[in-house]
């Protein structure tokens, strides 16, 4: 499939629980004119903690790296709270690839806002503290998640993702919170005369008008497979990757 725009977020490269080789395949499987890696791509907060690097998920990298040194794709790497050692050092140009801190997309006269709602999180940026225990837990439940579904494999039964259901119960518990900061991304989107924008730090798909303004979220690729694709007659969409 040959799509305009792919728009890609939260896989989490050197975790164990990456999902970096269906990444892959589904980059394979298809092509498109832009690639957005919109935040968290690599898990600079693992490394720093857990140190765990494997080998083969550069594999991922390499195959991004070609694509745009062979210049059949334009990538842009917008730099999310999990990967923000990289934000000590945006803008930057690599060939093909612009690492930045957020973009104005334009498509059809449209203009899109894209950033990492992290922001606008006065927990990331000021509490330190907090956000590295909130992080820690994650890492414990996620790898709970493995253990249960190891489990379940030996059984022969489906994958079953508790950390998508806790982050559901979680997100529902915090609708409010949700909606400060909707209002933040309206307002930003209104400042840079956008009128769509696209964002994620909240674990919810969304796809919405919000005051005259589209809001699209694509949820995450580390537990749901999921990415916000355009083609070339202006649909956008959520596309789902089943293997």
């Amino acid at each position: 499939m040959q799509y305009k725009t792919i728009i890609l977020s939260d896989i989490h490269l050197w975790t164990k629980d990456s999902k970096h080789q269906r990444v892959l395949e589904f980059l394979q499987k298809n092509k498109c004119d832009n690639l957005i890696l919109n935040w968290d791509i690599i898990d600079g907060r693992y490394i720093k903690i857990f140190g765990w690097r494997p080998k083969w998920h550069t594999d991922l990298l390499h195959y991004i790296l070609d694509l745009a040194k062979a210049d059949q794709t334009k990538v842009f790497y917008i730099a999310g709270n999990h990967d923000e050692f990289l934000r000590k050092v945006l803008p930057m140009q690599y060939w093909n690839i612009s690492f930045i801190k957020e973009m104005i997309y334009i498509s059809w006269n449209k203009k899109y806002y894209i950033c990492h709602w992290d922001k606008f999180d006065r927990i990331e940026w000021k509490l330190f503290f907090i956000s590295t225990i909130s992080f820690l837990m994650w890492s414990f439940v996620f790898m709970i998640n493995r253990i249960y579904n190891r489990w379940r494999e030996k059984r022969w039964l489906k994958y079953f993702s508790l950390v998508k259901q806790i982050k559901l119960i979680v997100k529902i518990m915090m609708t409010w919170w949700s909606k400060r900061f909707e209002k933040k991304l309206i307002k930003t989107a209104r400042q840079n005369d956008c009128d769509w924008i696209i964002c994620w730090h909240i674990h919810k798909q969304e796809d919405k008008m919000l005051w005259n303004i589209h809001y699209l979220n694509s949820w995450d690729w580390l537990e749901s497979c999921t990415a916000i694709v355009e083609d070339f007659e202006w649909n956008r969409n959520i596309a789902y990757y089943n293997k």
